[in-house]
């Protein structure tokens, strides 16, 4: 079988996972691991028998690579993916894609024009219960798309004031599956946010957001609810279409396909249950996106840069709305940052 030479940049945290994937993917052939910090690199190269790397420009450089993993903080996500970039290599970044819609923009730009292979760590696409839920879209045509996802207080890690931690790391992947569901581009947003509710850090505590995709006839509203003071409240996943609606409850999905029954009518109704396959979908990834590299398959239903770039330009319109109070035009917005 045919492999693609990958290696790693960033030996920490969440790293392992995307590690673990490379290592494990039948079709990549993990290469090195590049890291500034010799110490952090030493159990991957002791684990997996590649060499430590301790600069982007070394690895570039010295060894034989057709695409990388990048998981390091978000502040350095522009500044490596661009070096990357410009080497032409294909690549898989972690979300946030970068800390502005400016750079983001230019990431997503530079990977189309060089026609490279860019995916966003948006694994959550390749679980079995989304995959059911976006066919289920496929055919019930969305008009109503539901995320209600609690959680308890997160640690001290995400409890800052930057638009990408707090509540909102928490519900990137909600941010990314809406639009995915509905395969419809976003286009306003509306949301209202609180900061300081239950720690003193003036972190985003919990959001409630609106979302609007598509144009004309076909437009999809996407709902966002979700705080950190809602440990134990069940999570739920509701879709409602033109022509049916699925559920999604843990590692449940029921549905119903057909038109919209009227009083006295009923509709058929089933239920799949994918329970037992829960797992780090980091892995399907990869070996996903390896693939795309090797045969020039389409990297669907990976989140590609474009997707990525969304993802973010929706995410701190979220914020800029719970702070003003306004509905925010995300075209508009968009604009304002060039």
């Amino acid at each position: 079988m045919k492999t693609l030479k990958v290696a790693m940049i960033g030996a920490g945290g969440r790293g392992m996972s995307h590690i673990r994937s490379i290592a494990g993917a039948p079709n990549i052939e993990f290469v090195a691991i590049c890291d500034m910090v010799e110490a952090a690199a030493k159990p991957i190269v002791e684990e997996f028998n590649v060499p430590w790397v301790g600069s982007i420009e070394q690895l570039i450089a010295d060894y034989e690579i057709d695409g990388c993993g990048i998981c390091v903080p978000t502040p350095y996500h522009y500044d490596t993916a661009i070096q990357v970039i410009e080497a032409n290599k294909h690549l898989v970044t972690e979300k946030p894609m970068a800390q502005s819609i400016a750079r983001a923009r230019e990431m997503r730009d530079e990977v189309e024009k060089r026609g490279l292979v860019a995916a966003i760590s948006y694994q959550l696409r390749f679980g079995p219960v989304y995959r059911r839920m976006k066919q289920l879209c496929e055919q019930i045509d969305p008009l109503q798309i539901i995320f209600a996802r609690q959680r308890s207080m997160m640690g001290p890690k995400y409890l800052s004031p930057e638009p990408f931690d707090g509540i909102m790391d928490f519900i990137s992947h909600d941010i990314d599956m809406i639009p995915f569901l509905a395969g419809r581009e976003p286009k306003q947003v509306f949301a209202t946010m609180g900061r300081d509710v239950w720690a003193d850090v003036n972190a985003i505590e919990y959001i409630g957001a609106q979302i609007v995709l598509g144009e004309g006839p076909h437009q999809t509203v996407g709902v966002i609810s979700s705080s950190q003071g809602g440990g134990g409240v069940p999570q739920r996943l509701d879709v409602v279409g033109r022509n049916g609606l699925a559920v999604a409850t843990g590692n449940e999905v029921r549905y119903a396909v057909g038109p919209n029954p009227m009083p006295g009518e009923t509709r058929d109704t089933w239920n799949d249950s994918f329970l037992g396959e829960a797992r780090d979908f980091t892995a399907d990834l990869y070996q996903h996106w390896a693939n795309a590299c090797l045969t020039g398959a389409d990297l669907a239903p990976g989140a590609t840069y474009r997707d990525g770039y969304n993802a973010l330009l929706t995410s701190l319109a979220m914020v800029q709305s719970g702070e003003t109070g306004e509905v925010v035009d995300l075209a508009e917005f968009a604009a304002a940052s060039e």
